[in-house]
């Protein structure tokens, strides 16, 4: 069997909704002691904010007429190996049901544009039909292309987003291809300045360690996009670096939490057991209580570089 190239270069992103996002963004920021890649904009479609991790960025955002209660794990962005044109061709040829991209334009209080292209068929609680016009199949098509166009306007005026809004459900996992300089430049300094400092905030947070995730019905649309015939529901999936993919068998397809990493698991252990936030621990691994996080699932565990930290 021909061994095909890589679609994924890695997690780009998890998306928080959060109804009330300005609180639940700074209290993620603060909490945690995470810059802020970006701070929160409002691109027509998106009210969101984003807090770097060193190895990806938590974005923390409200869609526009989405009237949904509640803070979730809403979606989970990848970074593509190539340009988005090129990109939705790959998905084409895999088979992986996708909708015509659409370019999300910020321009204040930072310029960033960034295309995403939906993936359907993924995680439950997906955009309902109307959402995927298009090609059957997807790919660079002159079809396709006018969808894309199409949709980017829409998003960006008032009617369209909200029309946008009434096609979404709960959860949604896209590519995001992101070409805009000042936000490349400032992702850039922040990784600089985090490779420098090693460690973040009271829990000495180094890094994402991993992304969990429910599996039930949907693992053949996973095995087709990371191109794993071997994955089943106990896998974890490495794109070569953290943070990783660590698929859990159970009754939904559903993102199911965030681990950071963190220089020292011990002193984090005692903190929270002091706090009495804690949920579970185990050698490996601690998890807050959800009640602390607006009933997000959030785990520590021991990275494996801290020795490098240490004198």
């Amino acid at each position: 069997m021909a061994i095909m190239d890589p679609l994924i270069r890695g997690i780009d992103r998890i998306l928080i909704h959060a109804q009330d996002v300005e609180r639940v963004f700074a209290r993620f920021r603060h909490e945690f002691g995470l810059p802020v890649a970006w701070p929160l904009a409002d691109c027509g479609l998106l009210v969101s904010g984003g807090l770097y991790t060193g190895n990806m960025t938590i974005e923390i955002g409200r869609f526009t007429g989405l009237g949904l209660p509640g803070t979730w794990f809403y979606g989970l962005g990848f970074a593509p190996w190539e340009p988005t044109l090129k990109m939705v061709e790959r998905l084409r040829s895999r088979k992986v049901p996708h909708a015509p991209p659409l370019t999300l334009h910020y321009e204040s209080p930072l310029v960033m544009q960034s295309t995403l292209t939906a993936l359907r068929n993924l995680l439950d609680g997906q955009p309902n039909a109307a959402f995927w016009l298009g090609r059957p199949g997807g790919g660079n098509t002159r079809v396709g292309r006018t969808l894309s166009s199409l949709r980017t306007w829409m998003a960006g005026t008032e009617v369209g987003s909200m029309t946008f809004s009434m096609l979404l459900g709960s959860s949604l996992v896209f590519i995001c291809d992101n070409h805009s300089n000042p936000h490349q430049a400032r992702i850039n300094e922040l990784r600089t300045t985090w490779r420098e400092t090693r460690r973040h905030g009271p829990y000495g947070i180094t890094g994402v360690a991993g992304i969990d995730l429910e599996i039930s019905t949907n693992l053949a649309g996973w095995k087709r996009l990371l191109d794993r015939p071997d994955l089943n529901a106990d896998s974890v999936h490495s794109f070569g670096k953290e943070p990783l993919l660590r698929f859990h068998p159970g009754e939904e397809n559903r993102l199911l939490g965030i681990k950071f990493a963190c220089n020292d698991l011990l002193s984090v252990t005692q903190r929270l057991r002091e706090q009495r936030s804690l949920m579970s621990v185990d050698e490996k691994r601690v998890t807050l209580s959800p009640d602390r996080m607006d009933g997000l699932t959030i785990g520590f565990s021991q990275s494996p570089f801290a020795s490098l930290d240490k004198p």
